[in-house]
């Protein structure tokens, strides 16, 4: 399945508000939520979902009342990758 990182952008948004969404989107099973990079400082997240499209993600995201700045196809590289890879 594709994965994708949605970008969230609510400065105003109490930490609070944000937990108790991610008690919902813990339990949601149209894609998988796996990872979220933080500062609810800044009020932004970076959030890895897998997902079979990202209409799926959009739709998850208006049903939960999460607004996005972004949703990208992405894929996945770790140094492991590449130590002692020459190309």
């Amino acid at each position: 399945m594709p994965h994708y990182l949605a970008i969230h952008n609510e400065p105003e948004v109490p930490r609070e508000r944000i937990a108790g969404r991610w008690v919902e989107l813990a339990k949601e099973r149209r894609a998988i939520w796996l990872k979220t990079w933080y500062n609810l400082e800044k009020g932004r997240r970076f959030c890895w979902w897998e997902a079979p499209h990202k209409k799926a993600l959009e739709e998850i995201f208006r049903d939960h009342e999460v607004p996005w700045e972004d949703i990208i196809e992405v894929e996945q590289t770790t140094p492991a990758d590449w130590v002692g890879r020459e190309d």
